[in-house]
């Protein structure tokens, strides 16, 4: 099972230079592409066409500022995403600040394009993994009012939901907590749901209500690797990333295609059988060169392992990690509050420029990361 081909609409403006280049290199990348004159014609052809993608080019007349303010709302999700076309480098926090998700560099190449748009294919396969139910058979243990711990069978499960098997119906709309445990996974997975449908033969189908973070990493990380693999033409979850720096509260990771600020991560941690798992957001966007990535507010046990697997990093010189990013939805960037007795360098750094340059952070040609331990 693939996903869905992506939709593009490209702004033409009278001074566009590069969009014959652009559209040919998307068509030839198998976008489905639509030209428009102007904004306020990209607008008005957002709900017929329902893009993924909206290119247009920087200006500073204001058409791409109003666009990118206005077509959020008319699509009605968050999931469109937003291309500025910059004919000078220095611009690329300006597009940024007015709510770019990418940026492409004139002259546009092939490269570019395939970043963007493995990226965008990464986040939008996300859907595939919540759809797309996978047959287990695993122990599953049930609470709701009548009843507590409860043994059943986990039958299959997905990303909002699984099929249960227990010894008797139970009702539709009934409230429940579960707890299972996936092979080989990180943490349980634990939380609320509600029964969606039931059978007399005792088989349910449970609709999750909230997981926890460490629920949530674990069933993306193990969905990742046991949903059907789709067409070589098509991307998977998972961007390849490089861990180059390492705090409790935050990580850089350098690749080719990162994420848009504002994307809710999985993030899976691990070296020579040390692992960690953190959910972060993207914070900062370094477009074809990496992205910096704050830990969101997670249980003890996550910040412990965050911990533990900092120390061993420092205590092992020229341990090589690896990290899995795992997308698990888009939203827009909320301002956090700001601790003045932090003493974490690199989360400081991400939270206090604006636009923090590449070069503030490692280079590919540096011998070694760095890691933040506890100071």
């Amino acid at each position: 099972m693939g996903i869905k081909n992506i939709r593009a609409l490209v702004v033409v403006p009278d001074t566009a230079t590069a969009v014959e280049k652009l559209t040919g290199l998307l068509r030839g990348q198998g976008v489905d592409v639509t030209c428009v004159p102007n904004a306020a014609e990209a607008l008005a052809r957002i709900p017929e066409n329902a893009p993924d993608l909206v290119f247009s080019e920087m200006d500073h007349a204001g058409d791409a500022a109003w666009l990118l303010n206005a077509v959020r709302p008319a699509n009605g999700s968050a999931s469109l995403l937003s291309v500025l076309s910059l004919s000078d480098e220095s611009e690329r926090a300006s597009a940024l600040r007015l709510g770019a998700h990418f940026v492409l560099y004139q002259p546009i190449t092939l490269s570019q394009v395939q970043s963007v748009l493995l990226a965008t294919k990464s986040l939008m396969s996300r859907e595939r993994r919540r759809t797309t139910r996978v047959p287990i058979q695993l122990p599953v243990t049930l609470s709701w009012q009548d009843a507590e711990n409860v043994e059943g069978i986990l039958l299959d499960v997905s990303e909002s939901g699984m099929d249960v098997l227990i010894s008797k119906p139970v009702p539709n709309f009934t409230d429940l907590t579960f707890r299972f445990s996936l092979p080989q996974r990180l943490a349980p997975v634990e939380g609320r749901g509600v029964v969606a449908w039931s059978r007399s033969t005792g088989e349910s189908g449970v609709r999750f209500e909230t997981l926890s973070e460490d629920a949530h990493i674990a069933l993306n990380s193990w969905l990742d690797s046991s949903v059907p693999a789709v067409s070589e033409h098509d991307a998977t979850s998972v961007i390849l990333c490089k861990l180059t720096d390492l705090s409790l509260g935050a990580c850089y990771v350098e690749s080719e295609s990162p994420f848009p600020v504002g994307t809710r991560l999985d993030l899976i941690l691990q070296a020579r059988g040390t692992f960690a798992g953190a959910g972060g957001s993207v914070r900062v966007l370094h477009p074809g060169h990496g992205m910096g990535i704050e830990f969101l507010a997670e249980t003890e046990q996550q910040r412990a392992a965050v911990e533990g697997f900092l120390d061993f990093l420092v205590s092992q010189p020229g341990v090589t990690p690896e990290l899995r990013c795992i997308p698990r939805e888009f939203i827009p960037l909320t301002q956090l509050p700001q601790d003045k007795n932090s003493s974490d360098v690199l989360l400081d750094l991400m939270r206090g420029e604006a636009d923090p340059k590449p070069g503030r952070f490692p280079s590919e040609t540096q011998e070694a990361a760095r890691w933040f331990p506890r100071t």
